[in-house]
């Protein structure tokens, strides 16, 4: 009885493992005759906030040229997106993808969804993908933005009047809206720019990226922390700083004075005198140097 129901065990793990196999096959046939083909979604309804959900395409943001809104999608002939108003929110989606799917993707394939909008200002702007990069016109202005990828890039070119969200595993953020309000960034290993921007406040974290900021003004804190990237500012300023890394470096220079505040255990630290009244600059690295300068 017990190598009968061994034997019977055995047959059913074994037509299992060949229907999964014949899956993956028939996945593995449909990578390899499936063509992409480019789709187009009208939008007539109003909405006011935009939420995306992705998986490998890059989504990108643009402005129409006649002042029509569209969407249009570069993907697998048998792959339809779900384009709909939604109690004010235009949404935009893509079916999950099936495990083979997942198993066969190439970056090759280049998906891509492309959101036409007229040029002007639109409420909260959300964002999901795995692998695809995240764009935005310079003539497209959210009241919020929320932006998450693992792999991709996000670059943000237009203005956020309220809080700026962005999160990364491998992927850079650039910010380049001369306006934002707090702006929250977390990657992994991906770099940090921001580049000519006014902003409320900002909190950057990072395992193994580089901080960029060039350019750029808060009316608040600015919090930047890195274990092992470097942290690179030019003519930035801010209500109060707080730069922290291990054995990255951090350089560049200041607007204004500031009442410094450094600590590095093995780094070469050169700053200016600290400016009595002036807003707090707290620097601490372990093996990285700090070198700052005030050129206002």
């Amino acid at each position: 009885m017990k190598r009968f129901l061994s034997t019977l065990v055995v047959s059913a793990l074994a037509v299992v493992a060949i229907g999964g196999l014949n899956g993956l096959a028939a996945q593995a046939a449909w990578r390899n005759t499936a063509n992409m083909v480019t789709k187009n979604y009208p939008v007539s309804a109003g909405f006011t906030d935009i939420s995306i959900t992705e998986y490998y395409a890059d989504v990108k943001l643009r402005t129409s040229r006649d002042g029509s809104i569209s969407v249009t999608t570069r993907d697998a002939e048998d792959v339809t997106h779900t384009v709909q108003v939604v109690n004010g929110t235009l949404t935009i989606s893509r079916p999950e993808p099936t495990m083979g799917e997942r198993w066969f993707h190439d970056d090759d394939d280049d998906p891509t969804v492309i959101l036409y909008l007229p040029a002007g200002n639109y409420g909260s702007l959300t964002v999901n993908t795995t692998s695809g990069d995240v764009e935005t016109a310079g003539q497209l202005n959210f009241s919020a933005a929320n932006l998450t990828t693992v792999s991709g890039d996000v670059d943000l070119a237009g203005s956020v009047t309220g809080a700026v969200n962005c999160t990364t595993t491998s992927g850079d953020i650039e910010l380049k809206g001369p306006t934002l309000g707090a702006v929250q960034t977390n990657t992994t290993s991906g770099d940090t720019e921001i580049t000519g921007a006014v902003i409320q406040s900002l909190k950057a974290e990072s395992v193994s990226g580089d901080m960029d900021l060039e350019r750029t003004t808060a009316s608040g804190a600015i919090e930047i922390s890195t274990t092992s990237g470097d942290v690179e500012l030019e003519s930035v300023d801010a209500a109060s700083l707080t730069l922290s890394t291990t054995s990255g470096e951090v350089e560049g220079s200041l607007l204004s004075g500031k009442n410094f505040s450094v600590s590095s255990t093995s780094g070469r630290v050169n700053v200016p005198a600290s400016t009595a009244g002036a807003g707090a600059c707290t620097v601490s690295t372990t093996s990285g140097s700090i070198r700052l300068t005030v050129r206002p």
